[in-house]
Order: structure tokens, then sequence, then C-alpha cells
């Protein structure tokens, strides 16, 4: 894509990271053999690490915030991780295992597009449903970034909420 995986261009990797998303759950719809998965949920632009973070990789992980409609440009969004992903870096090493990129033992140290680092390990390997599989631990770290009460006036008009279009 050519793109540097850098905040400046998160707009663009948000909207491109879901086109990808969508193309691929309509281009090459998912069987996952043990649970109903609709296919590709999230995406992950992978780069080289910023030098000196000790990192392997960098990524970006683009999450939906809407239904993209290829019709209506506006829905062509979508909203970046801040961590690098457990989910996603367990696939990336997935991945790099089977392509002998990385051995059971290894740690992998994965750099988000923000600096946040998370260090997965291939603990070992094993199947599911007869294909070839990891088992992985992550490690990183998580931050109480609110605490909140929700209530509902009962004299309230809209006890579930409000959209309005034009402030999103």
């Amino acid at each position: 894509l050519d793109m540097r995986l850098d905040e400046g261009n998160a707009k663009q990797l948000c909207r491109v990271g879901e086109m990808i998303k969508v193309a691929c759950r309509e281009q090459f719809p998912v069987e996952h053999p043990l649970q109903d998965y609709p296919g590709v949920d999230i995406l992950a632009f992978r780069g080289k690490p910023t030098d000196g973070s000790g990192a392997h990789s960098r990524n970006t992980v683009v999450m939906s915030n809407n239904i993209l409609d290829w019709d209506k440009p506006e829905t062509w969004t979508a909203m970046l991780d801040r961590s690098p992903c457990g989910t996603g870096t367990c696939a990336i090493m997935a991945v790099m295992h089977a392509r002998g990129e990385i051995q059971v033992g290894d740690p992998f140290i994965h750099e988000s597009i923000v600096g946040t680092k998370f260090i997965g390990t291939v603990l070992e390997t094993t199947t599911v449903v007869g294909k070839p599989a990891i088992i992985p631990q992550i490690e990183g770290s998580a931050y109480i970034t609110q605490y909140s009460e929700v209530v509902v006036d009962p004299q309230d008009p809209f006890p579930e909420g409000y959209r309005v279009a034009d402030i999103w």
C-alpha cells in the first residue's frame, strides 16, 4: 500500500483497511470448523518497527465502527486500536510460525502505531479439527480508562438513546 504506519496516515489506514476487510468477507467467505464466524472482522497492517523500539514488528489494527456501503463514501471509516491487539498478535504469530519465521518459545515484540508493545510467545503447537494451530501467550499492560454508572430517568423520552447522523 506504500503507506507508513504512523498516526498521520490514520484516516487512510482506517478507510483502506475497512475496505479490505469487507472485500475479503465478500470474496473469500470463511467457514470456521467450530464456531459461527462471519469472516475477517479485524485487519492488521504490519511494517518495520520504530528504530530503537526493540520491537520485531510494528502494526496497526483496523476495527469497524459502522457498516461499510460501497456506494456511500461516508461509511468508509473505522478506528485503530491503541494496542498491538492481542487477537491480531496471536494471528500474526500463527502465520509467522507456519512460515517458519518464529519458533516455539521465541519472544515476539509487537509495537502498535502509537508505540505500545505486547510480547507474544508461541507456547506450543497443536491441532484444531485436524488443522495445525498454536497455543499463544500475550504479555502487555492494560489501563483503567473510565469508571461510570449508567442510569435511566423514568421520564426520559429516549431511554435507549438516540443517534444524530451528522455528529459522527
